[in-house]
């Protein structure tokens, strides 16, 4: 199942919000768009998803004026599901789970004497992990009480006490063996019949009825389902086949006895194994662990985590512990298929950091896909991830999705220059008269060898080429409603950035500076000789360096005009013809 649309009406800052790029199931999404375009309203239209229709809060999001708030997904299924004022069937399909800023402003009133003043402060708002929590209900095993049970020859018996503590191995026995068969009459006669031959050797030695069950094969004729079970135990303890066996009795006995309260202390096992796994995860990634002890509390029924106040921990700190709080959070609350909105929570950390969040991502998803459901991650950024190189995840699970809607497009004939650029006949071409600034490409042509690779044979005399990116640059910068070519662009920028460089050069240092490779490296040649370079030139290298460092046939189109779009780099741009 793919979503293949969503669509957002009248929340928040959103009139209409279309995007019909597809969003993978199981796969981190990042959602890309500049600052300002509504990235947060788009969180908000999630998060105001309730049980049975959409419920804007007045005091956070505005009553929409322009009609009635909605929220519409498309599926490849062919169904389409949506939520407004009056119904909800997106809770059908999916649960909804949105993390954002955990920021709570905060104001406490203090009284001095008759005045009465207010103390603002940013506290954390505590994560609650596990909303209810199970009543705790134990499993009722004692030794002692098994041996009653067993008869004469009970000195056989083990302690299997410690299977209780471990819920990976009781949820295992929950989820693969029809236990129901243990309540019936084949069972409860085939066992009383194996317990009376064995109790008939209560005189022997524990040692000598144990190779005694061995040689008359005495468990052999039970169901599969005490086999299973058996085999569960004699992995999980190293048993031998008869300590297994006699295991297994136990815990089936056990299991029978408690009745309906066995799936209530499975239930509060399930919690407990939860809470210690989140308290090892906070105590692992606590950074300020020598002036903070962070613990899962239980409150008012919920399992919370409680944070030190925002100005205490450095923001960076905070926004990874508290998100991989709410990735645990969603975990344990969420039983069924997913939609996973995270806003803008991985923009401001640092390297490591971001690792860490992609880390945990991984493992939310991987956790969803064990358990045989679906997860759609859906993470809100202004942070291109395909230019970031601390942004680690895979390449074939990563879908990149841009936000905004751009007037331009790569040409074919430029992106296939692009592409070519490594091939040995035209490599240095390129370099000297095509992508850098040359002082004689009007005197040169290359049209046998352009012809040879199907590159465009006119772009085979460099003038040419100079003029088409030129033309480029003029549609970007005086024709704002039409199509530009966004990578010419960004050619036309890096020859000029070189060309006012050059002819600020002495006669004897130009030549240096043209064989030069790379245009920063150049300027800092430049700068060698007493150039004085304008920053703007340096900055300018977000454009002009990143197209041709993408690999073959990837679409620039979106993320190069994203910066193209920028009012303040259009602006710088447009100085460098000034």
């Amino acid at each position: 199942m793919v979503i293949s649309k969503i669509e957002i009406n009248n929340i928040k800052g959103i009139g209409n919000l279309t995007i019909n790029q597809n969003i993978h199931p199981n796969r981190p999404n990042i959602l890309v768009a500049p600052n300002g375009f509504g990235k947060s309203s788009l969180a908000v239209a999630f998060k105001t998803l309730v049980a049975n229709k959409i419920e804007l809060k007045p005091e956070v999001e505005p009553i929409p004026k322009n009609g009635d708030p909605s929220v519409v997904l498309s599926l490849s299924t062919g169904q389409t599901i949506f939520a407004d004022k009056d119904s909800n069937t997106i809770r059908d399909f999916f649960s909804i789970h949105v993390v954002t800023n955990p920021l709570l402003p905060t104001a406490k009133a203090q009284r001095f004497g008759k005045v009465v003043t207010a103390r603002a402060s940013m506290n954390i708002e505590p994560t609650i992990v596990i909303k209810t929590i199970p009543k705790d209900v134990y499993f009722d095993y004692k030794l002692a009480n098994m041996k009653r049970a067993f008869g004469a020859s009970n000195k056989i018996l083990m302690d299997i006490s410690m299977l209780y503590s471990n819920y990976t191995f009781l949820n295992k026995v929950e989820k693969m063996v029809n236990t129901h068969i243990f309540e019936l009459k084949p069972y409860e006669k085939s066992i009383s019949s194996i317990l009376a031959v064995i109790n008939n050797s209560h005189t022997k030695t524990a040692i000598e009825i144990k190779n005694y069950i061995v040689a008359n094969s005495m468990f052999a004729g039970l169901c599969p389902e005490f086999h299973a079970i058996s085999a569960f135990i004699k992995e999980e303890l190293a048993l031998d086949d008869v300590d297994a066996y006699l295991s297994a009795w136990q815990f089936i006995t056990v299991k029978l006895a408690m009745g309906t309260n066995y799936k209530k202390a499975l239930r509060y096992a399930e919690y407990i194994a939860k809470k210690r796994n989140l308290d090892n995860t906070l105590k692992e990634i606590n950074p300020f662990s020598d002036r903070f002890k962070i613990v899962s509390k239980e409150k008012n029924r919920s399992l919370i985590v409680e944070w030190p106040e925002a100005h205490m921990i450095s923001s960076g700190q905070r926004d990874i512990m508290v998100f991989i709080a709410k990735l645990i959070e969603c975990e344990y609350q969420v039983e069924r298929n997913c939609i996973l909105v995270i806003d803008e929570f991985f923009d401001y950390l640092d390297d490591a950091n971001v690792v860490a969040f992609q880390y945990y991502i991984s493992t939310l998803i991987d956790s969803f896909k064990k358990s045989k459901r679906i997860i759609f991650p859906i993470l809100l950024t202004h942070l291109d991830p395909n230019y970031l190189k601390h942004f680690c995840f895979n390449d074939s699970r990563l879908n990149v999705v841009y936000l905004k809607q751009v007037n331009a497009r790569v040409s074919d004939k430029m992106a296939k220059l692009v592409e070519k650029r490594e091939e040995t006949s035209v490599k240095d071409i390129l370099d000297i008269h095509y992508f850098h600034f040359s002082d004689n490409s009007n005197d040169v042509d290359f049209s046998e060898e352009f012809e040879s690779l199907g590159l465009n044979k006119d772009w085979g005399v460099p003038e040419a080429f100079v003029k088409k990116i030129n033309r480029e640059l003029r549609t970007y910068l005086l024709q704002p409603e039409d199509k530009y070519d966004p990578l010419a662009v960004c050619f036309a920028i890096r020859r000029r950035v070189e060309e006012l460089v050059y002819f600020k050069l002495q006669e004897e240092h130009r030549i240096l500076f043209l064989s030069t490779h790379g245009t920063n490296e150049k300027l800092h040649e430049a700068q060698k000789h007493g150039i004085s370079i304008p920053e703007t030139y340096f900055l300018l290298g977000i454009v002009y360096n990143h197209p041709l460092h993408i690999a073959g046939n990837e679409d620039l189109s979106k993320p190069l005009s994203m910066k193209l779009d920028n009012p303040s780099i259009k602006n710088m741009i447009r100085k460098l013809w000034e």
